[in-house]
């Protein structure tokens, strides 16, 4: 029997496929694993924490800022803020949660934060500048930021914009950019509606905006990291908690504690202490440099705030965390605590920083509420008097104790979410000069009829040139607009009237052309070099010297000083020295220099021959120009064929544009001809006149040629030299100019800064002081890290016998009779020294509803000084009117002498420093507004028993 072994052979089945299967996936999926876990675990783990892991600074509580006696101006105190941090999940529930995040704000009052400078209803750019420029160019830096010109550069040159190069594709650049103007706001609100997909929500204007505004947080703050952005600001701590609650169904979102700065008493020290605000676009570059993060930091923007940025930001703290997939925080990886700014002790004394604001906000409303102080002089008109400064100096230091802007503002507007409202804003930043102007001019019954007082508009508030096609924006030609933002106690530059006397006096005394016995005889008009010059009392003083003159400012006298320096140094080797001695003396007690303080100031000058002879060339130039341009003098009536030699370089040909240029030449160097070279240099400007209007009159038509004859060019050369030399170099060199500035009139422009450290400098005799706001600097512990000491810039030997003169002539205007302020001192039991000063705007300011400046400035006590003051109020009449606010201050400074030494007076100003109000839930409230009142409850009398009249003669 034969049998086979066989092999029983295999089938593949199916179940043998799905085996083979698996396996081939579990090995594809086992690879893949050690593939991405093992080989490139590495780079896994870094995109795993790109998407999860957040550095998130914590920002630093700024240094405080205190007053002399550690009174707290400036602080910060902890808020709750809300935040949005955009993950992919997050993103996808945006709409859905923010719609939740606004409906929880609105239901308890909150507002969303909002410093988007596009409006709507109507749509609007609302940028925080003042000046057309500023606000063209943050209207382009928006617009760039949000990529319009880059779709622009695409539509017009299928180009990035950064791909344009700038020197070879500047045409390019320029139309992109001049037609980025072009887009209105409703445009650019339409394309960043599409841009940030909120299309196709079904939601009215504002509620798009808020969308927007989070969405455009997100993309301003990509540019420099994944952050989270804030959507609301110093919640209440109920709303905070509702929303702890709810954090699970608002993905992306959170809530955090933040140091906002504050200032408890609002307004005071505004002009000190500045403000703070996020950084400016164009500023970006140099702060990122220092650390800062653009799209989040803030910094001090004015003042104090701003000159110690450096010591009071603090240093940031860091947290690197782990969040979730809908952006919450999960875990903290690395904390670094942030340490705060250190803290700055300033010279200022609140008290009467309080007391020299109030009282110039009083003595001002006074003003406005009884326009003609001065029932005789009808010129007067004071309704207009809403601006105005005080400084008060310690003249042993040169501490500023107090220094007053008015208007103020409150800084808190720009911390505290809901101050800057669109009406606040408006008024700070964007003021309707046409309907400011239209009321303006109504009120102060400048021109009836509805077509007068648009003439009057046109004006006074001019459309602004500048701007090209522009129908809206307005110029303030006349400075009557209040500027709140605008520091007056160190920019406004203001002739001193009067209050001059007192240098000059200083001046004659010194240089020995007069002395303590020296007499005129004040008969009420100055004659000399063939002019007058009036004093303002008519029929004048009589026989008076120089003590009297100070007391009762008399001009006459002071013009008679002026002279005298002048005859002395007439014929010195410069001939500039007779006109710069009054200059000379100005300088050494502070008058046209830098006064040291830390925050920015204007210098102005004294009147001196070189800037003279400088601003009166450039004036006398284009009256020149208009003479030739008109065909006719009118001084000598002589008539010629009109030339047009204004230059217009892009639209002419070179060789007339430099004939032009010679013949301005000309002009200039005739009109700046020293007076004994006049005679001798008449034929040869009158030569070359001739020679280069020959070469503009040939580029003309040959019909238009005929008419200019060899004696009609020399016409027109003769009365352009003529009025040169005879008329515009006279107003140069003339010794009026000297006499003018004697009695502060004419080209003087000070600051009210530096009126209180001059007349400081006479009351501590002759010690000019650095000025200066810095006391001290404390760390975080508490510790001095630095403080200021006095600084005499300059030690001026003055005589005893001249600070004899001037102190008596000085007590004498506050404290006896005939004196020019004594109504405003009468009664207050310390006796004081002063001197009063008016000061004309413009020889037109009564058209215009304006009148001269009121300006004081004094010391007390008259015989051991401790304290000056300086006062200017704009339209304010005479310095007799403003001088009470220098009393309010004497009273709060000797509040304790007064009360010790004087139990029986009763203070004629009552002021109480109070902090805003904070509610029960940390929030900022209003300022219960100060009253003030004089002893009888009536309204304060600012009237001077004597009155200044300006010299309106020159």
């Amino acid at each position: 029997m034969q049998t086979k072994s066989k092999k029983k052979k295999k089938k593949f089945t199916r179940y043998t496929a799905l085996i083979l299967i698996t396996v081939m996936v579990i090995s594809s999926i086992i690879g893949r694993l050690v593939y991405l876990q093992v080989i490139q675990s590495d780079k896994y783990k870094i995109l795993a924490d790109r998407n999860y892991i957040r550095n998130i600074s914590t920002s630093a509580p700024r240094g405080d800022i205190v007053d002399r006696n550690n009174v707290v101006l400036a602080s910060s105190k902890q808020s709750f803020n809300l935040t949005y941090m955009e993950t992919k999940e997050s993103k996808k529930v945006f709409f859905a949660t923010m719609e939740k995040v606004f409906q929880i704000l609105s239901q308890n009052g909150e507002i969303q934060e909002d410093d988007f400078a596009l409006k709507v209803k109507p749509y609007r750019f609302d940028f925080k500048a003042v000046n057309a420029s500023d606000k063209k160019w943050l209207e382009l830096r928006f617009k760039k930021d949000r990529g319009l010109n880059d779709k622009l550069a695409k539509d017009y040159y299928e180009k990035n914009y950064a791909d344009l190069d700038k020197e070879k594709d500047k045409d390019k650049i320029q139309r992109i950019e001049k037609d980025l103007l072009k887009i209105t706001p409703e445009e650019t609100f339409k394309y960043l509606v599409e841009t940030y997909e909120i299309i196709g929500q079904n939601l009215s204007l504002e509620e798009q905006r808020k969308y927007m505004i989070v969405k455009d947080n997100i993309k301003m703050q990509s540019f420099s990291g994944y952050k989270p952005v804030v959507i609301a600001k110093n919640l209440k701590k109920e709303t905070a908690f509702k929303f702890y609650e709810r954090l699970n169904e608002l993905p992306g979102i959170d809530v955090g504690n933040e140091p906002i700065r504050y200032y408890p008493y609002g307004e005071l020290g505004s002009s000190v202490l500045g403000y703070i605000s996020k950084i400016n676009t164009e500023d970006k570059d140099s702060y990122e440099e220092k650390g800062y993060d653009v799209s989040t930091d803030t910094i001090g923007v004015s003042g104090i705030e701003k000159a110690y940025e450096s010591r009071l930001r603090g240093s940031k703290g860091q947290r690197t965390v782990k969040v979730n997939k809908y952006g919450r925080i999960v875990e903290e990886l690395f904390k670094k605590n942030p340490y705060s700014g250190e803290k700055i002790q300033l010279t200022i004394d609140a008290k009467l920083q309080n007391a020299a604001e109030k009282a110039l906000d009083k003595t001002m409303e006074n003003l406005r509420n009884n326009p003609r102080p001065d029932p005789q002089d009808l010129t007067i008109m004071t309704s207009n008097a809403t601006r105005g400064a005080a400084v008060v100096f310690n003249v042993k230091t040169g501490e500023v104790l107090a220094l007053a802007s008015r208007p103020g503002f409150d800084p808190n507007i720009f911390t505290i979410p809901g101050k800057l409202t669109d009406e606040a804003s408006k008024k700070y930043f964007n003021p309707d000069l046409k309907e400011f102007g239209t009321q303006y001019i109504e009120s102060m019954a400048l021109a009836s009829g509805k077509s007068n007082v648009e003439q009057k508009l046109n004006q006074m508030f001019p459309l602004d040139k500048r701007i090209e096609n522009n129908t809206t924006i307005r110029e303030d030609t006349y400075d009557i607009v209040p500027k709140p933002f605008y520091n007056y106690a160190t920019f406004s530059l203001t002739p001193p009237g009067s209050t001059f006397k007192p240098l000059t006096a200083i001046a004659g005394l010194e240089d020995g052309v007069i002395n303590g016995g020296t007499t005129v005889v004040d008969t009420g008009t100055y004659t000399n070099y063939g002019g007058s010059w009036n004093c303002w009392k008519r029929g004048g003083h009589g026989v008076i010297g120089v003590v009297n003159a100070l007391k009762e400012s008399c001009n006459y006298f002071f013009y008679n000083v002026g002279s005298l320096l002048y005859e002395k140094y007439k014929n010195a080797p410069r001939i500039e020295k007779a006109y710069d001695i009054i200059k000379e003396y100005a300088e050494k007690f502070g008058l046209g220099v830098k006064t040291g303080i830390e925050i920015p100031e204007k210098i102005g000058s004294a009147y001196n021959f070189k800037s003279t002879k400088e601003n009166k060339t450039i004036m006398f130039y284009y009256s020149c120009r208009d003479i030739l341009k008109a065909g006719f003098e009118q001084g000598r009536n002589k008539k010629f064929v009109p030339i047009d030699i204004t230059i217009r370089e892009n639209k002419e040909d070179k060789s007339i544009t430099e004939a032009k240029k010679k013949i301005k030449e000309t002009i200039k160097s005739a009109i700046q001809v020293e007076a004994k070279k006049k005679n001798s240099m008449y034929a040869k400007y009158i030569e070359d006149m001739k020679t280069q209007l020959k070469v503009l009159v040939s580029s003309y038509d040959k019909d238009k040629q005929s008419k200019y004859t060899d004696e009609q060019i020399e016409k027109a050369a003769s009365a352009a030299i003529d009025f040169c030399i005879w008329d515009a170099n006279i107003q140069i060199y003339t010794p009026g100019n000297v006499i003018n500035a004697s009695i502060g009139q004419g080209d003087h422009q000070f600051t009210p800064v530096q009126l209180a450290n001059y007349v400081a400098t006479i009351a501590n005799g002759g010690h000019r002081y650095e000025a200066h706001l810095f006391k001290k600097a404390y760390d975080d512990e508490d510790n001095v890290v630095e403080e200021k000491q006095p600084k005499v810039i300059s030690d001026i030997n003055l005589k005893d016998s001249t600070i004899e003169v001037l102190k008596e002539g000085m007590k004498g205007v506050t404290s006896e009779e005939g004196g020019t302020a004594t109504k405003a001192f009468a009664g207050f039991p310390i006796q004081t020294a002063g001197k009063t000063g008016s000061a004309t705007f413009s020889a037109t300011q009564n058209e215009v509803g304006r009148t001269s400046f009121g300006v004081f400035v004094g010391y007390a006590p008259a015989d051991n000084p401790e304290i000056a003051v300086s006062v200017v109020i704009f339209d304010g009449g005479h310095g007799g009117y403003v001088a009470p606010v220098a009393r309010a201050v004497y009273e709060e400074y000797f509040a304790e002498r007064l009360k010790k030494e004087y139990p029986a007076y009763t203070p004629t100003y009552n002021y109480e420093l109070k902090a805003i109000e904070v509610d029960q839930n940390n929030v900022i409230g209003d300022t219960k507004e100060d009253k003030a009142s004089d002893k009888t409850g009536k309204d304060i009398d600012n009237s001077s028993s004597e009155k200044e009249e300006d010299n309106k003669n020159e």
